[in-house]
């Protein structure tokens, strides 16, 4: 049966436009469709940690994301109305093989918008106001039933995947279960609003207390600020300014905040879920439909842009006929672990934010300080690795990098004597082989090819440093820049390897 379009993304958040822009540049079509009218507002997730970033170098938007971030962080920590740490990060340098050595502050609002004016200039857009109402499968495509203004249309489409959030219609239509835990005791009031009285005004002003915490983050080059409140167990809030200001006044104990009219006002509540599973047949769960969390450390969002980057290039092979048996099988064994991993830390993170008075002064003295010489560091905790994954093959031993870690960057010298980057030639669609050998040359090619392919000049030997391999070893890389293969050159691994994912 023909199909109307290669993949039907639900939902047009960061993870269902990530998703669209990687399939359309990858020449996939695609539909995308979200239930809201328009573009949602508020700043919800605000942390763009460094992988993002790679996967907006590769989607050619982490200039622009960049350009309107904050890269530092300025931190001032209350006890009551006393504060107890007072830092700042400075945005650590970029290197050689680490182009995003760090993570910006950008609003997720503005994140989406410039992931929607993306996917505008590879010629696709957002069917707002259409919502999913129904969903059958079969074994060559999914038949799906979309509301608009009132009136149904069918779509066939060779692949799905819902992308629609924590209350996840494409989850409830598909019967996965989405285990866990809400605290009703836990809930916050969230909001962005211009913020007066707080000084110095760059800063991300943090009150930790029993059971209770508030932090205001500002924009970047905005008045505005994004205002976290909890709310004390059982009482009763409606999201309004007055509420705001109250809550705002309690927390912080001082009477001289002023705030302006809120452009957006929403109350969290604490969910700690994860998906039983991420694929039922055609259809796939990415984003918040597969795992929702505690907003500390800014998982939510950076998570559910992995899962897309991962589930992309797979979907292309698929709707493609050249994906191997069990390729899209790779796709929960590799994020679902991921999204465990995401729900724990961001637990933790939570627990750590609402411990007891008593012991809470100490705490913070010992976790901030570290937690911003991290980040100077370059924040390296926010990506996965998939060193146990099904397409992570370490034939060879003693290298600085392992099959499942993202791959590093570096430069390379093309014959003509152009510079050329490795993230360059990972944006590419397809696989990249780097065979080293004893003459300072690495070996270019773009897999299924086993030939030994272009010769570039690695003077320096940084390429070679990056890697950490020895001679004689080749280096493939899948389309979502992670490693998938490290290997002796002259040996079977390679054809082996591909014959694993591609048909």
């Amino acid at each position: 049966m023909s199909t109307d379009t290669g993949v039907l993304v639900v939902g047009a958040g960061p993870t269902g436009l990530t998703l669209a822009c990687d399939l359309v540049r990858r020449g996939i079509t695609c539909r995308i469709i979200d239930r809201s009218p328009g573009p949602r507002e508020g700043s919800r997730g605000f942390g763009v940690k460094p992988r993002t970033l790679a996967v907006f170098d590769a989607l050619g938007i982490a200039d622009t994301v960049i350009q309107a971030a904050r890269a530092d962080t300025h931190l001032r920590v209350y006890l009551g109305t006393d504060p107890i740490y007072t830092g700042r990060s400075e945005p650590a340098a970029p290197t050689a093989d680490t182009p995003y050595p760090g993570p910006v502050s950008l609003p997720q609002s503005r994140t989406e918008a410039i992931l929607r004016a993306r996917l505008a200039e590879l010629g696709e857009s957002v069917r707002f106001g259409s919502c999913l109402t129904g969903l059958d499968q079969d074994a060559d495509g999914v038949t799906a039933t979309i509301a608009t203004d009132g009136e149904e249309e069918t779509l066939r489409a060779a692949y799905l995947v819902g992308c629609d959030g924590g209350g996840s219609t494409v989850r409830k239509l598909l019967g996965i279960g989405f285990p866990g835990r809400t605290e009703e005791d836990m809930r916050a009031l969230l909001a962005d609003v211009e913020v007066h009285g707080l000084e110095p005004r760059d800063a991300v002003h943090l009150w930790l207390g029993a059971r209770r915490m508030m932090a205001v983050r500002p924009w970047p080059g905005a008045a505005t600020s994004q205002v976290v409140t909890s709310i004390a167990p059982g009482r009763t809030v409606e999201p309004s300014v007055g509420e705001l200001t109250r809550l705002v006044a309690e927390q912080s104990g001082r009477d001289d905040i002023r705030l302006g009219t809120p452009t957006w006002l929403s109350v969290w509540r604490y969910n700690l879920r994860l998906a039983d599973r991420y694929r039922s047949g055609r259809a796939f769960l990415a984003g918040d439909a597969a795992h929702v969390h505690s907003p500390f450390g800014a998982y939510g969002m950076n998570t559910g842009i992995q899962d897309a980057y991962n589930l992309g290039w797979k979907l292309d092979l698929a709707v493609r006929d050249r994906a191997a048996p069990g390729l899209l099988d790779t796709y929960e064994a590799e994020r679902r672990p991921a999204g465990q991993a995401a729900l724990d830390a961001s637990d933790r993170g939570l627990s750590s934010a609402v411990t007891p008075p008593r012991v809470l002064r100490p705490v913070v003295r010992h976790l901030i300080g570290p937690l911003l010489s991290r980040m100077r560091a370059g924040g390296r905790d926010d990506h996965p690795t998939y060193h146990d994954g099904p397409l992570s093959v370490q034939a060879s031993r003693r290298t600085r990098v392992r099959a499942g870690d993202p791959a590093p960057d570096g430069v390379l010298t093309t014959p003509r004597g152009d510079r050329i980057h490795l993230y360059d030639l990972y944006r590419a669609p397809g696989f990249t082989s780097l065979s080293f050998d004893r003459e300072r040359q690495v070996y270019v090619t773009t897999p299924p090819a086993y030939t030994r392919g272009t010769g570039h000049d690695d003077p320096d030997g940084t390429v070679r440093g990056a890697f950490g391999v020895r001679p004689g070893t080749t280096v493939v890389i899948r389309p979502d820049g992670y490693i998938g293969l490290i290997a002796p050159t002259s040996g079977p691994e390679l054809p082996a390897y591909l014959s694993r994912v591609l048909r």
